[in-house]
């Protein structure tokens, strides 16, 4: 049994689009469907067991529905998704091989495009070195990686519970929580397989989500520090906190010359900056 599991909040039209790709697999998969719902005004989901919760934040609500899950084997969407009719079978694939307890999928553009080559995978210019070490490497060549994408991977349950699931001190936002739970499964001796073929389309909808609570990025960074600080050391935590706060402190005073977003910039990083303290 297969436990499909989608967080959503306000974003209606595009988890109904998913449900029904759900629905649509290929191969007769036994599968059940969970769908945990933080919308402000809840709406009645069909085809789902629709959980309603008044808690904000995708690791809570990942958290719970595994919870209430009966399958084996987790699979984690995001909601603003679309997937393929293969998707399942693709993502779970290696687990049911007895290869693998964690697999990613591809991520990719809304026509099905990969957002990387394999020469982009791992090259990119940032100063956060978190963000670069468990970049999902979402281009058409499966390997070994670092990364469990939250809104496209698999996990044998077990394993899950054995380390704790989602860490939900990264909520509301989140931003992070995924690198985390990837660096843990490392640790303790679980490789995770990026499946090329288990491709999910992403819409990124505009708004819904945890886009209107914070801002994602500034939370990515934040919470990569707090990554570094816990797998790492303090002193290489350290370092990264002083790179993240002098590209924040760049942009401000970028901000001033241009004369564009200074306030913005400015409790930006005052804001960023006590976080990290």
């Amino acid at each position: 049994m297969i436990s499909v599991i989608i967080p959503t909040r306000n974003r209606y039209p595009y988890v109904k689009l998913l449900i029904q790709d759900v629905l649509k697999q290929k191969n007769n998969m036994a599968y059940e469907l969970i769908v945990v719902d933080q919308s402000t005004n809840p709406e009645k989901l069909e085809d789902c067991v629709h959980i309603i919760t008044d808690t904000t934040g995708p690791c809570y609500s990942r958290n719970l529905a595994v919870k209430n899950a009966t399958g084996h084997i987790l699979v984690f969407l995001d909601d603003d998704a679309r997937i393929e009719s293969n998707f399942l079978e693709e993502i779970t694939n290696p687990i049911f091989k007895r290869k693998y307890s964690a697999v990613s999928g591809a991520v990719c553009d809304p026509e099905g495009n990969y957002l990387k080559t394999e020469k982009d995978y791992l090259t990119q210019e940032n100063t956060n070195f978190i963000k670069i070490l468990t970049a999902n490497p979402n281009h058409n060549k499966s390997r070994v990686g670092l990364c469990l994408p939250a809104g496209c991977c698999a996990i044998v349950k077990d394993v899950f519970i054995e380390l704790g699931g989602f860490d939900e001190t990264f909520d509301p936002t989140g931003a992070g929580e995924d690198r985390e739970l990837s660096i843990r499964l490392f640790k303790a001796g679980y490789p995770i397989w990026y499946n090329a073929n288990a491709k999910l389309l992403h819409a990124i909808a505009a708004k819904g989500g945890s886009r209107d609570i914070d801002s994602r990025s500034m939370m990515l960074d934040v919470h990569s520090y707090r990554i570094c600080k816990k797998h790492f050391s303090i002193t290489l935590a350290n370092e990264l906190r002083d790179t993240i706060l002098k590209s924040y402190k760049k942009r401000f005073y970028d901000s001033i010359l241009s004369f564009k977003l200074v306030k913005t910039r400015y409790h930006m990083y005052q804001k960023i900056k006590r976080l990290m303290d």
